[in-house]
């Protein structure tokens, strides 16, 4: 027993060793970690299944990992919108990984992988992983060589060793010398490299220097020169090898405004307030954008091109939204659209920022709008999407897991509604519902009574090792008795 939490403590400090090189960016990795249950297929202290980017922006590119406390024989991933094996490759059995370009059919939105891990004996166990793709706009850097849905290879970036290391070649292992140059491909945490024989591998970042500073360099002289194209490029270089570079992203944006990419400079910026929304330099480079954008839209609106209006108002409202003028023409173009109700929604939402600007009251007020009752600004979209195949996976456990007395919950339910109903109760079924819980699900079966109350069914669902709890009474009842 001591040995096993041993390993088990050994595992955790490495891989937390190595996830610590992915320099402030372990908020978008997607992991699932823990050892396995009781029951599955195969028996192992401890398991992590990793995808890396959480949120893929721009290019698709998603590294894969599956790292374990014991040797395992095989592992491979597959994907929502593909059924096919993708194979992960390693060097000691524990550790397992692969390098992905996404398919043109994987669509924006949550998408999850699943991972197969056979052990020495024939046994096997699957781990599910959510990620999301967010609208593709402007690319890090030009991907070369690309097969959608193969491994990828791209012309990448010179990298420097710069301590004697030993570096990861297919199966094999090689010595790297202090000073060799390698050309990196990919890091997360480790580099994907190509080495001088044209052979890939892989090779811990710690142990090579990165160009970031000179690309940043290059750029600002290219900048300066007015060759905004290249700079445009040695930037994208340069938040490409580290995508936390605030003052990247600020230069980049400036670079494709001053081109007039105006689309580009905007997620730029974006990017940069998201990573320091306080920064003077990124509010700076926003506002100088946003009035580029109003410019635009008043000229779409004075030549009557009020769907290219409205398009121009929104963008520059993203970048600046506490700009009222801009919530007020905006609605005004909408109006000219005949989308009167689209148009008072915009000029509630400007509300929000300035809730006593006359514009915008006396534009509601004119429309017939009670502004004593003005809606609240507070909805929120629920961000706790679902994949459809987990979604899947989880209603089809529960329909199909068993009570105590032997029968399917779906029949359960069926039963208990229509004892209820033959008593005199009214009642409205409205289905089954399912949301995520951390790294499980709860899948529920709602409906309400005759006098509005509502009542549920909940299961907490592990669609990996397909572990079916009650989570309410209602269920527990359910399970104990039906």
């Amino acid at each position: 027993m001591k040995k096993a939490w041993l390993v088990l403590l050994i595992c955790v400090l490495a891989i937390g060793a190595a996830f610590g090189e992915v320099s402030g960016d372990r908020e978008n990795i997607s992991l699932k970690a823990g050892p396995t249950e009781p029951g599955e297929g195969l028996s192992l202290v401890w398991i992590e299944a990793i995808v890396y980017p959480k949120t893929v922006k721009g290019e698709k590119v998603i590294s894969l990992g599956i790292r374990t406390a014991s040797r395992v024989k095989e592992v491979s991933a597959s994907f929502d919108f593909s059924a096919n094996p993708i194979p992960l490759s390693t060097n000691d059995n524990m550790s397992w990984s692969t390098t992905y370009a996404l398919p043109d059919t994987a669509t924006v939105g949550v998408h999850v992988v699943r991972y197969k891990v056979i052990g020495k004996n024939g046994g096997a166990i699957q781990r599910t992983v959510e990620f999301f793709i967010e609208k593709q706009g402007w690319l890090p850097r030009n991907v070369s060589f690309v097969t959608t849905g193969e491994k990828v290879k791209t012309s990448g970036w010179p990298l420097t060793v710069t301590a004697t290391c030993t570096a990861l070649s297919g199966t094999s292992t090689r010595q790297l010398q202090t000073g060799s140059i390698l050309i990196g491909i990919s890091k997360v945490p480790w580099y994907k490299v190509m080495f001088d024989d044209g052979r890939e591998g892989w090779v811990s970042a710690t142990y090579v220097k990165e160009p970031t500073e000179d690309y940043f360099y290059m750029g600002y002289r290219a900048y300066q020169a007015r060759k905004y194209a290249s700079a445009a490029k040695y930037y994208r270089d340069a938040v490409t090898i580290n995508p936390q570079l605030v003052k990247g992203y600020v230069w980049l944006a400036k670079s494709y405004m001053a081109s007039g990419d105006l689309a580009s400079a905007s997620d730029a910026v974006k990017q940069s307030l998201q990573l320091s929304p306080r920064d003077i330099d990124c509010r700076v480079v926003a506002n100088a954008l946003a009035k580029r954008y109003l410019a635009l839209a008043n000229t779409r609106y004075r030549e009557k091109k009020y769907h290219e209006a409205v398009a121009a108002y929104r963008d520059a409202l993203a970048l600046d939204p506490n700009s009222a003028k801009a919530w007020v023409d905006l609605g005004e173009s909408l109006l000219k659209l005949g989308l009167d109700r689209e148009a008072k929604d915009a000029w509630r939402e400007g509300l929000r920022y300035d809730p006593q600007n006359s514009q915008l009251l006396a534009a509601l007020k004119i429309k017939g709008v009670d502004l004593t009752v003005l809606r609240s600004d507070d909805d929120v979209k629920a961000k706790n999407s679902v994949s459809s195949l987990v979604a899947e996976d989880s209603l089809r456990l529960v329909k199909g897991e068993r009570t105590s007395k032997g029968t399917k919950i779906e029949s359960a339910i069926k039963s208990v509604i229509s004892l209820t109903k033959s008593i005199g109760t009214p009642i409205a079924e409205r289905g089954w519902k399912i949301k995520r819980q951390g790294e499980k699900f709860l899948v529920s079966y709602l409906c309400e009574q005759g006098g509005g109350g509502a009542e549920s069914f909940d299961w907490m669902v592990d669609v990996d090792t397909k572990r079916v709890v009650p989570h309410n009474d209602n269920a527990r009842l359910l399970m104990s008795r039906w």
